[in-house]
């Protein structure tokens, strides 16, 4: 009887599963991390070693879905004073960097460190659904970063061109909310880079979004990097902010 009642189960579960695609999974995810609507935000990048905090670093962060859907980031750098001015513009997969104090415009790579386990990627919005092939690899249920069990839908994510920030990725999204909960993310040898959770989840912008994303090194879990967002608005962006010629130019906050 025990038998039969895990058979029926497993079954049920399997066949919900299947109702609901990858792909449907990973964009109402991706609906709830990023609003459709140009935005700003304010964020603070935090760095811990063996849970003492080692730097910090503020910024500002101005986001316009494309016509393609994909995201246009500015980002500027307001603390520390040695970085303070500096911004990075991802327009499509391309990055740059202006620096202020040389006037010089460099191309980066997105997952060039910020500040900690943090990248560039980290604190610029971005569809998945758009960058990745996607698999619905099952349900499981995982602590998230508030510590509590969730039902998630388990994604596997293999980057559709070399220009995507990491290779290969493993995506939990609550079964029931879609809140993106975890993230495992991979180089294109298999190497486990980092380890990202979603938590203090808020009702932002016309959703209830996560503000908080704790990201721990692969390797050594001693690391750790918190970004935590705040201060969001809705803002008419104009698109010649994100043109690399306009860099040397800006001067929002």
């Amino acid at each position: 009887m025990k038998l039969l009642k895990t058979l029926i189960l497993t079954t049920a579960t399997t066949l919900m599963a299947q109702a609901i695609t990858p792909l449907e999974i990973v964009q109402k995810s991706d609906n709830i991390r990023n609003p459709n609507d140009s935005f700003y935000q304010k964020g603070l990048i935090t760095e811990f070693q063996n849970a003492q905090k080692v730097d910090s670093m503020l910024i500002s962060i101005y986001s316009k879905k494309a016509d393609d859907g994909q995201f246009k980031t500015l980002v500027k750098i307001l603390k520390p004073k040695k970085d303070k001015e500096k911004l990075i513009l991802r327009n499509g997969n391309t990055m740059w960097m202006y620096d202020p104090n040389s006037k010089a415009i460099a191309q980066m790579s997105p997952q060039q460190r910020l500040m900690g386990q943090s990248s560039s990627a980290d604190v610029m919005s971005a569809n998945f659904a758009l960058d990745y092939t996607l698999k619905l690899e099952g349900v499981e249920s995982i602590k998230g970063g508030d510590k509590k069990m969730v039902e998630c839908y388990k994604i596997g994510m293999t980057a559709i061109s070399s220009e995507v920030s990491y290779p290969t990725v493993e995506y939990w999204v609550a079964k029931d909310t879609f809140y993106p909960i975890h993230a495992k993310f991979y180089s294109a040898n298999g190497e486990l880079l980092k380890k990202s959770y979603y938590r203090k989840f808020q009702n932002i912008l016309g959703a209830v979004r996560p503000t908080e994303v704790l990201i721990f090194d692969g390797v050594d879990t001693n690391k750790a990097t918190k970004l935590s967002f705040s201060d969001f608005a809705e803002q008419e962006i104009p698109d010649f902010w994100f043109t690399k010629e306009y860099l040397s130019k800006f001067s929002g906050e």
